[in-house]
């Protein structure tokens, strides 16, 4: 997140058509501490219609103000970029800039002078629409809005709409988000829809000469908004569909005349998930920018002066691309990467169960569906995983996800209803909520049809994605395959690395602009690569597969003997969730599947593992590691002393690894199915630069 603004030119031109992903010059003007953006209004400290930079002002040297990190910018508008008068484009700045348009005059909003704002005003439709973006649920983080409503007129109504991404049909998937006035209840409201509508609402100014600040976000599974520096309570919130009625997005109100006069002053609309001390500065920069600091609570840290300096909370840390790390990955040669491949696997010490499903119970969920406490995600946000085959959700019938209650077993069923079907899960949904690990032992035991070459192009993988890519769209995303196959060759493995591209371009060094590829191990599994026997997973029988990532090297074991060992690189090492899928793809097959079969990817358990001794390290942020305080009996309850200072903390409960479902609490009262057993609990301070995360230790034997 370095500066990288201030060098530039701060021509319109040079803007908006070469560097749309980066903030000018002249976005610093926006950040000058309020006696500056005051000094121009005549009334400093409370003439709240001079928002924006004084004109011809200069900002303090070192002043703090959102254009310093231009990647977690997506779309920002800001009313010093128009010129008053009608309004009929009002261009964005942001890594996904889009201008948002009025062709019809009479429905154009008026820039106002002195700072006024963009007036739209009541009684008419008046906006300023954009199309509608499907990536909405991934980029779509947090938002800051400043704006003002003449609540006095109509004082009645419940919305009076200020902003809505995606939304201009009023369908029930928008709102992504949405920010309005309720002058009914003298409210500032930010609303999402999961598959319902959540609202989050502060008390505001009702005079149209005062500014309002909202800072909206949702981070793990809660939606927040702070109010002119009030939190409100905030609710749960889960995956958020992507918009795919193609619905657009506006300012203003294209769908009810407005119920009142509203000016906005700006829209900011960022990725990733903020930190406590990155939402006080955005307030505290909002806030004086529109001279309202001293509405600031007394406690707000920027009550007395704007922010002013960039710290550690300002740098989240991301996956940097090293081409030449990346490149002398090569030099390891095949003599390294296979000379133990065949023999026995290395034994594995020092590792604690930390995640394991042996599918005692059906534990797959429709992704939109899915609580922070459930396990598998479907069919996952990865709408083409089935290739030729479509992936409908766990709900759809006939089912692609079978449970067998009496061998524990879950199947991902390739089927033909009109078109192929076939199941696909992940440990997160399509808004990044849900189980990740970074190094560790990721092992499945699964089996595939039993079935003679030639094969239709079944497409079994065992695979991980780096969380990372879900909340910056501007970044690689991370691939492991872990296995492999299809159905060409039942024998031959397939592992392999991929850094792909950024779903959103964005010029930084540390981001390759394409996708780049290793394989891992690609061959036979049979005699003539040192096993003792072939392995044809088409046999109908069940195997076992395992990458092991340790701090040096990984290694990757097919029923015991080692398929490669490699270095460890960052790329391997990411946190990453897990994805499994029974792909069809046509290509990879010499026959074609009949209609009237079905074919089962059967899978016994998936466990992962992690050494003791991460697991015994406090990370940065936590004093000490979690502990528990209570008694291990049946009737009595464990309750975590998280030893993190937080605003915000998710806590899963484990008992012996396998996730209880439905626990999510700071306490978890012990029954007789934990007797014999032992309990830990996962804390994670979603607050918190990074998100650091520790685990307690394992509880004493329940009895």
């Amino acid at each position: 997140m370095g500066v990288h603004a201030e060098s530039h030119p701060e021509t319109s031109n040079y803007w908006h058509t070469t560097m749309t992903n980066r903030f000018s010059r002249r976005d610093l003007a926006r950040a000058a501490c309020a006696a500056l953006v005051l000094a121009a209004s005549g009334r400093p400290g409370r003439d709240a219609r001079a928002a924006g930079p004084a004109q011809g002002s200069q900002p303090k040297a070192h002043s703090w103000h959102p254009g310093l990190f231009p990647e977690m910018i997506v779309k920002s508008w800001f009313q010093e970029d128009l010129a008053e008068g009608e309004v009929s484009s009002w261009q964005s700045a942001g890594a996904k800039p889009v201008a948002a348009m009025q062709a019809e005059p009479s429905l154009r909003p008026t820039k106002l002078p002195n700072n006024g704002g963009v007036h739209f005003k009541q009684g008419t439709r008046q906006a300023l629409t954009w199309p509608a973006d499907s990536d909405a649920p991934y980029l779509h983080r947090w938002w800051l809005v400043i704006a003002r409503c003449n609540s006095a007129i109509n004082a009645d109504a419940e919305c009076v709409s200020v902003v809505c991404a995606n939304g201009a049909e009023g369908g029930p998937v928008h709102r992504q988000p949405q920010v309005c006035f309720k002058p009914s209840a003298g409210t500032f409201v930010s609303r999402l829809h999961d598959g319902k509508l959540k609202s989050e609402e502060g008390q505001c100014s009702t005079d149209f000469d005062e500014w309002n600040v909202m800072v909206g976000y949702r981070r793990g599974f809660v939606m927040q908004a702070v109010v002119n520096g009030i939190k409100t309570a905030g609710q749960t919130v889960y995956a958020l569909t992507p918009n795919r009625m193609k619905s657009q997005s506006f300012m203003g109100d294209v769908n009810n005349p407005m119920r009142a006069d509203v000016a906005i002053d700006c829209v900011i609309i960022g990725q990733s998930e903020l930190n406590d001390s990155q939402i006080d500065r955005l307030m505290g920069w909002g806030m004086w920018r529109i001279g309202r600091q001293s509405a600031l609570p007394d406690v707000h840290p920027y009550r007395q002066s704007p922010p002013s300096a960039v710290d550690a909370n300002d740098k989240p840390a991301r996956y940097a691309f090293d081409s030449v790390s990346w490149a002398s990955w090569t030099a390891i040669g095949n003599e390294r990467r296979y000379g133990h491949r065949g023999e026995a696997a290395p034994p594995i010490r020092g590792y604690t169960t930390v995640f394991f499903d042996d599918f005692d119970s059906n534990t797959v969920v429709d992704d939109s569906k899915g609580a922070q406490s459930s396990i598998w995600y479907a069919p996952t946000h990865l709408t083409t995983v089935g290739v030729d085959a479509a992936t409908p959700p766990m709900s759809a019938s006939p089912s692609s996800y079978v449970h067998d209650a009496s061998s524990h077993t879950l199947a991902l069923r390739l089927l033909h209803k009109r078109r192929w079907r076939t199941g696909a899960f992940s440990s997160v949904n399509n808004n990044g909520q849900g189980r990740c690990w970074g190094k560790g032992i990721f092992e499945i035991r699964a089996r595939m049809p039993k079935i003679l070459a030639p094969r239709p192009g079944f497409f079994p993988a065992f695979w991980a994605y780096g969380k990372e890519h879900l909340f910056w769209r501007t970044r690689n995303r991370l691939e492991t395959d872990f296995w492999e196959y299809d159905g060409l060759n039942g024998a031959y493995i397939n592992i392999s690395q991929h850094v792909h591209k950024p779903r959103l371009g964005y010029a930084d060094p540390h981001i390759t602009p394409r996708s780049v590829h290793r394989k891992i191990a690609g061959y036979q599994v049979d005699p003539s690569s040192g096993f003792p026997s072939t392995i044809d997973v088409y046999d109908g029988e069940f195997h076992t597969w395992y990458a092991q990532i340790e701090d040096d090297y990984t290694y990757f074991v097919i029923d015991g003997y080692e398929v490669a060992r490699v270095p460890t690189t960052p790329e391997l090492a990411a946190k990453k969730y897990i994805i499994v899928d029974f792909a069809y793809d046509e290509k990879k097959g010499r026959a074609q599947p009949n209609p009237s079969q079905t074919y089962d990817m059967v899978i016994d358990y998936i466990r992962v593992r992690q050494t003791e001794t991460d697991l015994a390290r406090a990370p940065t942020a936590f004093s000490a590691l979690p502990a528990f305080s209570g008694q291990t009996s049946p009737g009595q309850a464990l309750t975590v002393v998280p030893n993190v200072i937080a605003s915000q903390i998710e806590y899963l409960w484990y008992r012996d690894g396998v996730p209880i479902v439905g626990e999510t609490g700071t306490s978890y009262e012990l029954s007789s199915r934990d007797v014999g057993h032992k309990i830990r609990c996962h804390v994670r301070a979603v607050s918190v630069l990074d998100q650091p995360e520790a685990w307690t230790p394992e509880s004493e034997t329940v009895g």
